[in-house]
């Protein structure tokens, strides 16, 4: 019997490998975008919650906190690049795809440590 058949039952780990290689590619972008929606949702709430009033250590603080949010989100992308990159880089059906993970990966990376550039000079609740 041929898995194409109609009414054969579909192997759930072959469909999670086809969601998984349509995705994994593509996870620089959303972590990117999950990062820039912590780091402007964050600055929004601490401002309604009274940052810009708060001492100077208080907005210390929090844009420390930011920063390290920053660089472990760059460094998640990064080790992310890399390990894509150590298991795909022998298997040359995988080159193409290995490329574009790396290529995303990069992208996302760029955006994300841009960020760093309104966190360290755009005044906490101004």
């Amino acid at each position: 019997m041929s898995s194409l058949e109609l009414g054969a039952e579909a192997d759930p780990r072959t469909q999670m490998g086809t969601l998984y290689g349509l995705l994994d590619p593509a996870l620089g972008h959303f972590v990117w975008a999950v990062h820039f929606l912590v780091v402007y949702v964050a600055t929004a709430v601490a401002c309604v919650l009274g940052l810009g009033g708060a001492s100077a250590a208080a907005r210390t603080a929090f844009l420390t906190a930011l920063a390290v949010v920053t660089l472990a989100t760059a460094a998640l992308l990064v080790g992310h690049a890399v390990r894509r990159y150590r298991q795909q880089r022998g298997v040359p059906e995988q080159q193409f795809r290995m490329s574009v993970t790396i290529g995303n990966d990069a992208i996302a990376t760029v955006g994300v440590l841009l960020q760093f550039f309104p966190i360290l000079l755009v005044p906490v609740c101004a």
